[in-house]
């Protein structure tokens, strides 16, 4: 049975819920995406089969988060079909002790994850993926101008491998143990700024429409302070301004430009703060 969904990855091809053997499964066909020839320069090979890569590696995830499990992989070349365990999430409210707990899980797997250069994620994101028509927004006039500096800001601070789409929608909670996450859509594996993974992690209901604008400031003084808290589990001591320059900065990069304007001046706001 195929699943309505939004195809906003290029390299998501179809998703599927079906039953093999007696067993529900979900099945997500990833595809190597076409890159027109005026992008090429820019985004070179998207890493499309880096979910895949990720689901099946031996990278031992933080207490509290696990991944779907990996039922069957069809590689077809340009293409896999992952069959992952469909699962059953409980009908519960992100409130502020869940973000805290998603994101002390997001800073210790960036810990467990640290280092290495600055990956091609938000180079792409600012070069390619058709910014500079979004700069033309009014509001985002003086942001765009400091764009670039901002980008360098971010690229000089400690990098970390992390989920690096880490919203809600994306951090399944499961019937059976609700005070745990299963990770799905994990991708763009490349190191990015400390702090990334808040972004999206703060804003993803807001986007959807779930969450006021008014609760984010509240969550996001919460959610930075147990991400530093899973650093410092992992050994890892960052500056507290650091965590916060990735969070906002990057949130700057990937949505600023593109919201609805409310969530956009909230976010313009804060990255010009910094």
């Amino acid at each position: 049975m195929p699943v309505a969904f939004n195809p906003v990855a290029p390299t998501t091809a179809a998703v599927y819920r079906v039953v093999s053997a007696g067993e529900p499964a979900f099945v997500k066909v990833l595809r190597r995406p076409y890159v027109p020839d005026r992008f090429k320069d820019v985004v070179g090979e998207l890493p499309w089969r880096d979910e895949a890569e990720f689901l099946l590696s031996d990278f031992v995830l933080p207490p509290g988060i696990r991944r779907p499990r990996v039922l069957r992989v069809d590689d077809f070349g340009d293409r896999i079909a992952l069959w992952l365990e469909d699962v059953r999430c409980a009908d519960v409210e992100w409130d502020l002790p869940r973000f805290r707990r998603a994101a002390l899980g997001l800073g210790r797997w960036a810990g467990r994850r640290w280092g290495g250069a600055p990956g091609r994620a938000l180079r792409v994101l600012y070069e390619g993926r058709l910014v500079r028509d979004a700069f033309l927004r009014p509001h985002c006039a003086a942001l765009a101008e400091r764009m670039p500096g901002l980008l360098a800001r971010l690229e000089a601070l400690p990098q970390a491998n992390g989920h690096n789409d880490a919203c809600p929608q994306n951090l399944l909670v499961p019937l059976d143990d609700p005070e745990s996450f299963v990770v799905i859509d994990v991708t763009w594996q490349c190191p990015n700024p400390v702090g990334a993974d808040l972004g999206q992690l703060l804003v993803g209901l807001a986007q959807a429409g779930r969450m006021a604008v008014s609760d984010l400031p509240a969550v996001r003084e919460a959610v930075i302070d147990a991400y530093l808290e899973g650093l410092r589990l992992e050994d890892r001591a960052v500056p507290r301004e650091e965590v916060v320059l990735g969070c906002d900065g990057t949130l700057a990069v990937r949505s600023a430009f593109h919201s609805e304007p409310e969530l956009a001046e909230y976010l313009v706001e804060r990255a010009m703060a910094l």
